[in-house]
């Protein structure tokens, strides 16, 4: 074929179909009818997948970085269609790129048994990957989340009402919250961060839920509609799902309508949505599965999408869990030093559910502390027995999907002998909050797979497994005694063939192996291969790194004896097999609980790598919430930052104390480490109520209820937002969400409108959260006027970035002092940032001569002006325009002129000339 883009190869080449075929093909393929852009459709061609249309230039570009493989298929007397082929291993890579990275649907049609006709036979999207799961993580472990979210709105006057469920299939959850939410969908918002969906089910995008889906995909979650008849309890019987899909406990009612959460019809109208388009209810895997939990969003401190991007909490979209950049990128970066798949994903769900639960946090404290502290426990915990420790989550589920092989079996036998190892290793760390938190439950579950354990002894034969080979053992089945006899009875002469070979080439260090796939043959080291040149009697098979494989007839027919009576063992194993994993699958529950239990470990451990690994450690901080609360942190880094190479970074402090100094305005030059400085003091807090040690040399923190911020000014143009837009919708959040016990961090308010109008929303924000909410603040700015506020509000601090310059020379200190920033440095960044020369010169020019011109005004009575305007500005502002008349109003203008006039003042004579004409 031609690897032209582009270019019709001869209709009886395209995908090895003559031309009716491929017409066929073609009426197919075009009555599918269009499609959204972010929908993939492949086609099973057997051996091979074909793309076709748009798809097949999106694949040819992610798979080959090119088009050129890209065909057209064009017989005549139909439209030609593009298209591209994929083999199974490029289908699988393109597959996860998909639906875990891009966030991509996808469908696979396949050929029908009895014709030639495609039908659709497996979907997926992010968060229904269940078709998938063999090609995703046959294997690689599953190391992401993929839940689901169903959301339904009730709208009565102003009241907006919102119904969630959460549908968690790996951990085989439905969580279920219903509350009530202002314009700008805040809790909706905070319950969307604290989840972290994959995808969202909505009943409509029009309307009220437009908003709903621009704030979704502001969060990059997937967005659904489904048929609103799906959100209906009245077509749908909720109640008698859940009785199927849940799992009632032992003396519990068997009946949903027990549970309290069923009366809640806005959630139960959303999770009914779910159930309906994961299709759970055909799959009787899925019965009696399910746990049911009511969520409470007051268990975590919120977290709104900016704070989210403000602290770089996550890494970009993409990024390689083992990837360098993956450690640097993001606060879970720095955190998830985890060993198991099972930690990442519970890391990964951590860091977004910080904790308000003063217990709760100092016991993850105390672990992480002496986990710090034992660094030989510590080692053997995490280079040993977490290295080798599987994703029992997922071999729990090949057990629940009937999927699981003999090995799978085994593997979970071998965490049940390795977790006692475990527990040896912590109870020898004497720490009483490892015991109760780890140890307990950890050893309840191990009596429980006592049975287990005992099962598999019985059953396996642990001989065949030296061999890479899972075997029941014989003594199980008298039929399984005779093959197992005659495979012996072939070993053994194998053996004597063996020996015979040794004498015949005089090789003593000729070895008899076997691997599965070849059964047995003899081997030699490169060195001595040498000795089978030219005797015919012995066949060369291949040749390795580690020597030649090579065999003869005898050894060749014994083999096959041996294969033979193996397939037949095998064969006859199998009901037996399928018994072991109908009784293992009643242990999934206690797996689940073990499962857990692992990850926690795993996360607290990664906690204490963190810690002892960052270029100078971690530090406990000391957490309460008693008055005067204060936030003091002595030596504070940036996690991520210190982390680059080639940086060395400066520490800082920042005091915070109630009644004291609630609010910094930090003022300095552009690249002088402001926003640094402020994502370093949300990075601390942030990581203290996740349970983490924190990256300062002294750390005061007190619990706080929020974490809100509002940094950096990228358009969101594919949402028709603008940077301002952006801006103010974010810090509207703030305002209504802040209480006296948040943490807020603002960098750079105003931007993208005028700088007079900038300053005015920057000042009225900044004075409101120092007068009214009093939370803990930091607030960078370019607004120099701002920083007056310090002088009417005692609560307020200023702080600048230090720098030192002169006419030739620029030098940022990144460090933080108390007082206002006496200069402007936007020239010498600019030079830094190697603008023309005349650029420079002439912006020097502007500069000076409109110092010049500022200290002239600043130099003549602008108090009394000063006071002129903001007298006329509150008298204004007490104008109410619709019941004052005109004539009132025209006198109120009248009499600020006249007092402009009678100022005399230079700065309103060059403002307002026609006043003094």
């Amino acid at each position: 074929m031609s690897n032209v883009k582009g270019t019709a190869v001869k209709p009886s080449q395209a995908l090895n179909l003559d031309v009716n075929q491929q017409k066929k093909f073609i009426r197919f393929y075009k009555g599918l009818g269009d499609k959204p852009t972010t929908t993939v459709r492949f086609f099973d061609r057997n051996d091979y997948y074909s793309l076709h249309g748009e798809d097949a230039h999106c694949a040819a570009k992610e798979i080959f970085k090119s088009t050129a493989n890209v065909k057209t298929m064009a017989p005549d007397g139909v439209p030609p269609v593009d298209y591209v082929c994929l083999n199974k291993g490029n289908f699988e890579v393109l597959l996860r790129d998909l639906l875990l990275v891009k966030n991509y649907r996808v469908e696979v049609y396949t050929k029908s048994t009895q014709g030639s006709e495609f039908t659709l036979e497996y979907k997926g999207s992010p968060g229904n990957l269940i078709q998938f799961e063999g090609l995703l993580f046959n294997n690689t472990e599953m190391v992401v989340g993929s839940s689901i979210i169903s959301v339904n709105l009730k709208q009565t006057g102003a009241q907006k009402s919102i119904g969630i469920a959460c549908v968690e299939q790996n951990e085989q959850t439905f969580s279920v919250i219903e509350f009530d939410d202002n314009d700008f969908y805040s809790e909706l918002e905070a319950t969307i961060v604290l989840l972290g969906p994959k995808e969202a089910l909505l009943p409509s995008a029009d309307g009220e839920f437009e908003r709903i889906v621009q704030l979704l995909e502001r969060n990059n979650v997937m967005v659904t509609t489904r048929k609103k008849s799906e959100f209906s309890l009245e077509k749908y019987d909720i109640v008698q799902d859940l009785n199927k899909l849940l799992h009632f406990k032992e003396g519990q009612q068997e009946n949903a309508n027990s549970l309290d959460v069923v009366k809640m019809k806005l959630a139960m109208s959303s999770l009914n949505a779910a159930i309906q388009y994961l299709d759970l209810m055909s799959d009787r895997c899925n019965h009696s599965q399910y746990r049911m939990v009511l969520m409470n969003l007051n268990r975590f401190v919120h977290l709104d999408a900016a704070a989210v991007s403000a602290l770089n909490l996550l890494p970009k979209p993409g990024t390689a869990i083992n990837s360098p950049a993956y450690k640097w990128q993001s606060i879970l970066g720095v955190l998830d030093r985890c060993q198991t798949p099972q930690g990442h994903r519970l890391m990964a769900q951590w860091v977004k559910q910080p904790l308000r639960n003063e217990e709760l946090i100092k016991d993850r404290h105390s672990i992480v502390e002496c986990f710090v502290d034992a660094s030989t426990g510590r080692a053997d915990l995490y280079e040993d027995h977490m290295k080798r420790m599987p994703d029992i989550l997922m071999l729990g589920k090949k057990l629940l999907r009937k999927r699981a092989t003999l090995q799978d079996i085994y593997r979970l036998y071998q965490v049940v002998i390795r977790v006692p190892k475990i527990v040896a290793t912590l109870e020898e760390l004497e720490c009483v909050t490892i015991n109760e938190v780890l140890c307990g439950p950890i050893k309840d579950a191990l009596v429980e797979l006592a049975r287990y354990k005992k099962m598999v002894e019985e059953i396996i034969d642990v001989k065949a497994i030296e061999k890479d080979e899972f075997l029941v053992r014989s003594s199980f089945d008298e039929k399984l005694k005779e093959l197992k006899e005659s495979m012996d009875e072939f070993e053994t002469k194998m053996e004597k063939v063996h020996s015979k070979a040794i004498s015949d080439l005089g090789i003593e260090s000729m070895k008899l192996e076997y691997v599965s796939h070849l059964g047995y043959h003899f081997r030699v080291t490169l060195k001595d291969e040498g000795g089978l040149r030219g005797n015919k009697k012995y066949k060369r098979i291949d040749a390795l790194k580690n020597g030649v494989r090579f065999t003869n007839e005898a050894l060749e027919r014994l083999n096959e004896d041996f294969l033979h009576s193996k397939a037949k063992y095998e064969e006859q194993q199998e009901s037996i097999v399928a018994g072991v994993i109908e009784v293992a699958s009643g242990y999934i529950g206690t797996f689940t609980r073990l499962n857990n239990q692992i990850a926690e470990l795993d996360c607290l451990l990664s906690f204490a790598i963190a810690a002892v690994s960052a270029p100078t450690q971690y530090v406990k901080p000391k957490m309460f919430d008693q008055a005067p609360r204060v936030l003091d942190l002595k030596g504070m880094r940036h996690p991520c930052l210190e982390l680059q190479e080639d940086i060395t970074f400066i520490a800082n402090d920042v005091t915070f104390k109630d009644d004291e100094t609630n609010m910094y305005i930090i003022t300095g030059p552009n690249m002088g480490g402001k926003s640094t400085y402020i994502r370093s003091v949300g990075a601390a807090v942030l990581m203290a109520h996740i349970g983490s040690f924190v990256a300062c040399d002294v750390a005061y923190i007190p619990h706080v209820d929020s974490i809100l911020g509002r940094i950096g000014a990228d358009d969101n143009m594919s949402k028709g937002l603008s940077t301002f837009m952006v801006e103010m919708i974010e810090t509207a959040g703030i305002i209504r969400t802040a209480t006296s016990k948040s943490l807020v961090v603002i960098d750079e308010l105003g931007r993208g409108t005028s700088t007079y109008e900038g300053c005015g929303i920057a000042w009225s924000i900044a004075e409101h959260l120092a007068k009214e909410t009093k939370c803990f603040t930091l607030f960078a700015t370019h607004f120099h006027e701002i920083t007056d506020l310090a002088n009417t509000v005692h609560t307020v601090k200023n702080s600048h970035m230090v720098a030192v310059s002169d006419k030739d020379t620029f030098t940022l200190l990144y460090q933080v002092r108390p007082g206002v920033m006496d200069k402007s440095f936007g020239i010498h960044v600019a030079k830094l940032a190697n603008f023309p020369k005349e650029v420079v010169e002439l912006a020097q020019k502007v500069y000076d001569e409109s110092e010049d011109h500022y200290s002239q005004l600043k130099s003549q009575d602008d108090e009394n002006a000063a006071k002129i305007f903001v007298d006329a500005i509150e008298k204004l502002m007490e104008v109410d325009t619709e019941s004052s008349a005109d004539a009132q109003i025209t006198e109120l203008v009248e009499s600020i002129q006249k007092k402009v006039k009678n100022s005399n003042n230079a700065y309103f004579r060059e403002q307002f000339p026609q006043l003094f004409n």
